[in-house]
């Protein structure tokens, strides 16, 4: 299989599960998958990142070769498929040390911004929550902004906001 075609001839998710059990757990046929995830063409971009999505879920040792790679790609997205489906496998993964303060400022980043698409936000708040839990100094900064956000936050950024704000208050007492 041709997997650049293949991601072009049909954005669906029958035809991501298809390439995603074709890459299995191949290193080279994930990497092949990654090229077409890193290109320049932004409709390649979003076909190949939400077939990755698949088949990390599958075989996640696959993406650690490509982890900074892709961290350093969420700086400069070409379509939020890209945010939202590195976010997603960031959020199950462990991030080493060395990537850590960017993924966090990333995610700070989203978390502000007032156009980013609620499953970025949704997944930013995961990972800043997971790492908050390690470093408590973070929590003051992600209530602060889950608090503005909340009157005008979609009903899933209310919810996972609201969520993340009463574990704040519960085990932390910041008011």
């Amino acid at each position: 299989m041709n997997i650049k075609k293949a991601l072009l001839k049909e954005h669906s998710k029958k035809q991501a599960l298809k390439i995603s059990s074709y890459i299995g757990s191949s290193q080279v046929r994930f990497d092949e998958l990654m090229k077409c995830f890193f290109d320049d063409d932004w409709r390649l971009n979003q076909c190949a990142a939400y077939t990755m999505n698949f088949t990390v879920e599958r075989n996640p040792q696959l993406f650690k070769k490509h982890l900074k790679k892709s961290v350093l790609n969420l700086t400069t997205p070409k379509h939020d498929a890209v945010k939202r489906n590195t976010l997603r496998i960031l959020v199950n993964f462990i991030i080493p040390e060395k990537l850590l303060g960017i993924v966090v400022d990333i995610c700070f980043n989203f978390l502000a911004s007032p156009k980013e698409p609620t499953a970025v936000k949704y997944f930013s708040m995961e990972i800043l929550f997971r790492e908050a839990k390690k470093e408590p100094d973070l929590f003051h900064e992600i209530k602060i902004l889950i608090n503005d956000q909340m009157p005008l936050g979609s009903p899933g950024f209310k919810n996972k906001g609201q969520k993340i704000l009463n574990y704040i208050h519960k085990y932390t007492q910041i008011e």
